[in-house]
């Protein structure tokens, strides 16, 4: 596994992980984060570092039901971003991830829900009579 990418590296790399996301007709980014636990007591009063991690989801493993779509295609590499955040820097490296993944969001089209509001109201009227 790479080693953990700094702060600013990692704000850039999601920066242009989202923008190209958001260029294509469809994609996923996928954000996590948890406790980094290094073997030491759950007694411990001191808060544990934070790791964030950044993927688009893309995996090599073919797909059955779209494998004659997969060959024409070649399949490109899963990305993968990490970082480690130390408690007493939590506040300031939040505020900047808002930032950039708020950035990151404009290219997004709102969900219609009319449809489904539609259709759910036919299918309620349907059963009661």
């Amino acid at each position: 596994m790479p080693p953990h990418l700094s702060h600013e590296e990692f704000f850039t790399s999601l920066a242009d992980l989202l923008s190209k996301t958001s260029q294509k007709a469809r994609g996923s980014v996928y954000l996590t984060q948890k406790p980094m636990l290094h073997g030491t007591d759950s007694g411990s009063t001191s808060q544990p570092a934070i790791l964030i991690r950044a993927s688009d989801g893309n995996t090599n493993a073919p797909n059955p039901k779209k494998d004659k779509v997969q060959k024409k295609s070649s399949p490109s590499t899963k990305v993968k971003l990490s970082t480690l955040v130390a408690p007493e820097e939590l506040e300031t490296f939040y505020a900047r991830y808002a930032e950039v993944c708020k950035g990151g969001m404009t290219g997004l089209k709102k969900r219609d829900r009319k449809q489904k509001k539609a259709k759910k109201g036919a299918a309620g009227k349907a059963a009661k009579a």
